[in-house]
């Protein structure tokens, strides 16, 4: 689904947004919060791999990022 350019902007706004509260936590801040759509939300060390995951969901929305997972590799022994 392509996005109107409107739309685009609202996103990649709140891709930034999320980078840049993924990229306080990775500082070691203890909390980074984001808002959209009127609401807030809190993320910490403990939950970032939820923001994670918001931030590759925004990506593929924009395009960035494929849909597909990375496929495992088997462990062959020799």
């Amino acid at each position: 689904m392509a996005l109107s350019e409107e739309e685009r902007i609202r996103v990649q706004a709140r891709l930034d947004e999320a980078r840049d509260a993924l990229h306080r936590l990775e500082l070691g801040q203890a909390e980074a919060s984001i808002a959209y759509n009127g609401e807030s939300v809190t993320y910490t060390q403990t939950n970032a791999g939820s923001l994670r995951k918001y931030v590759r969901d925004l990506e593929v929305q924009l395009g960035f990022r494929s849909m597909a997972r990375a496929r495992s590799r088997g462990v062959v022994f020799g």
